[in-house]
């Protein structure tokens, strides 16, 4: 198993899952290459994703279940980078769309192992934190799916 090099936010499973099925040929290469860097360790993401992927009760739920041990438990040391990033950016769990999310979980386990993020989310703002805020913030490097699909060669 590799190093891991990529956080995955919830967004990007179900993106994934939204504009590129499974079931649909064209694209059984593109997961079967997600599944292989996840499989390898390259792509992590945090048990709280796999919570939030269930809200959803599909198929991408099973599909997390077979690769949970890709999704890393928030363990003692994320927890203590998780409650350093809620005291700096506590808007970031407290907007009204996004309650228990696992926005400071994936910015907390980017952190621990010095990954890149990937996420959909927006910019945000001190007022408005999001995602790639928090990471501009502590210097971790924030892409979005299309970028990470070029850096890996899709």
């Amino acid at each position: 198993m590799s190093n891991p090099k990529y956080v995955f936010d919830t967004n990007i499973f179900i993106n994934l899952k939204n504009k590129y099925p499974s079931d649909i040929s064209v694209f059984v290469p593109l997961w079967e290459k997600i599944e292989t860097l996840f499989d390898n360790g390259i792509i992590i993401s945090s048990d709280e994703v796999i919570e939030e992927i269930q809200k959803g009760n599909d198929d991408l739920e099973s599909w997390a279940k077979a690769h949970d041990n890709s999704f890393y438990p928030s363990d003692e040391s994320i927890q203590i980078i998780v409650k350093e990033i809620l005291q700096k950016f506590g808007a970031l769990v407290t907007k009204p769309k996004k309650p228990n999310s696992a926005d400071p979980f994936i910015i907390a386990l980017a952190k621990q192992n010095s990954c890149v993020v990937v996420t959909e989310e927006g910019h945000g703002t001190e007022i408005n934190p999001t995602i790639p805020y928090v990471c501009n913030c502590y210097g971790i490097k924030c892409i979005k799916l299309m970028d990470f699909l070029r850096e890996n060669h899709f």
